[in-house]
């Protein structure tokens, strides 16, 4: 399954509040669903792009309008970033999902018939922690789903406002 965290609405605080199983995860499923969004729009088709997941509700975001797989794009970036801050990798490193991410003409990205102009908040793929707001409801999502992966690197400690969206008994009303 492929997801983004959508923890803040600024992606570099998103990136420092991942989890590390996260943030490796994050650029690698993300730049697939990246290099697919394109190709379902007409990007020509590459057997160096990656393409899975084409009917998957982050993926049909992505393809939707150019903004959303911007904003995809951006927490991926955060992302690949994360990764070469927390293991320590040279700033010319990188993650091979993200390089191939990066072979893209962005112009050409952004000439593709989009089917949107206007770009709208990412879905909310958290199951049944849902809420009005995607941040909300990847918080919870978070604070309640993922905790058997809590583990940060380096300087990167639990978010504050864990506490705050943990439900104890596991149940929650939307």
């Amino acid at each position: 399954m492929v997801n983004a965290f959508w923890l803040d609405r600024d992606v570099d605080q998103t990136a420092a509040w991942l989890v590390d199983a996260h943030v490796t995860s994050s650029v690698f499923e993300c730049s697939m669903v990246l290099t697919t969004a394109v190709q379902l729009n007409g990007y020509p088709h590459d057997d160096a792009l990656y393409y899975t997941h084409p009917d998957h509700p982050l993926t049909q975001w992505a393809a939707d309008a150019h903004g959303n797989w911007r904003f995809l794009h951006a927490y991926t970036a955060a992302a690949h970033e994360e990764w070469r801050y927390r293991w320590d990798h040279a700033a010319d490193e990188y993650h091979g999902s993200w390089a191939v991410v990066e072979t893209l003409d962005g112009d050409a990205v952004a000439d593709l018939g989009w089917p949107r102009e206007t770009a709208r908040d990412p879905p909310q793929v958290t199951g049944r922690w849902t809420a009005p707001d995607y941040v909300d409801a990847y918080r919870y999502y978070y604070a309640n789903e993922k905790r058997d992966l809590f583990e940060w690197s380096k300087d990167r400690t639990e978010p504050p406002w864990v506490e705050e969206y943990t439900v104890e008994d596991g149940s929650r009303e939307s």
